[in-house]
């Protein structure tokens, strides 16, 4: 474990200086989800995201219900209120987020593809479609709870036909007993266009089963 540890330490430390970055962050995402149903479950997610001083840049809550037909695959949606703090007036936007998910074991290995559509209308009232694949592979660790991972998301406009912002994401969660989870990630977000930079984020997760 302590190997793992000191590679993602020396990862991270190499995706800081070669990203050059100009702003860092910290978000922190609860959730707190029940089953029902046997197939159903349903959770709340609060997540904070701070900037670089830790003060409050945004937060949104999450409302989803999940449908896990079979093992390797999983439908959800999730009504999102996202809130962009700002000095005079916040910035509140409404979003629809619609997710499928598939997953398969291959040795010690976990590979998953999630698709996730998200539709609202920003501050001006313009409508905004965006389509989201991500790739993940998490790797089970004989006799440890601890679970490493990396995985990478790309953000698609479908309104302008352009891809315009990605995330790469290496990280770790472990369980503590049948009811908890914690999470820890390093995140390096990047943009296609030249008027934004990249930035790095470190992630804390929570999760609690009801």
């Amino acid at each position: 474990m302590k190997r793992i540890i000191v590679f993602a330490l020396a990862l991270v430390s190499v995706f800081s200086v070669s990203a050059k970055t100009e702003k860092f962050g910290t978000w922190i995402e609860l959730e707190f989800t029940k089953e029902f149903l046997k197939k159903f479950e349903f959770s709340i997610i609060p997540d904070f995201r701070l900037q670089d001083d830790f003060t409050l840049d945004k937060y949104q809550f999450d409302a989803k219900l999940a449908y896990e037909p079979f093992q390797f695959f999983e439908v959800a949606a999730a009504y999102r209120i996202k809130t962009n703090v700002k000095s005079k007036k916040n910035e509140v936007t409404h979003r629809l987020v619609l997710d499928a998910t598939a997953k398969t074991d291959v040795g010690k290995f976990t590979p998953s593809f999630r698709t996730r559509f998200v539709t609202y209308n920003d501050v001006d009232g313009e409508r905004v479609n965006v389509i989201r694949p991500r790739v993940k592979v998490a790797y089970d660790i004989k006799g440890n709870k601890f679970t490493p991972y990396t995985r990478y998301e790309m953000y698609y406009d479908l309104v302008n036909n352009k891809l315009y912002r990605g995330r790469f994401d290496i990280g770790f969660t472990r369980k503590m007993g049948k009811l908890h989870r914690i999470g820890i990630y390093y995140r390096l977000q990047h943009f296609t266009e030249d008027d934004q930079n990249s930035f790095s984020i470190i992630g804390i997760d929570y999760r609690l089963k009801i």
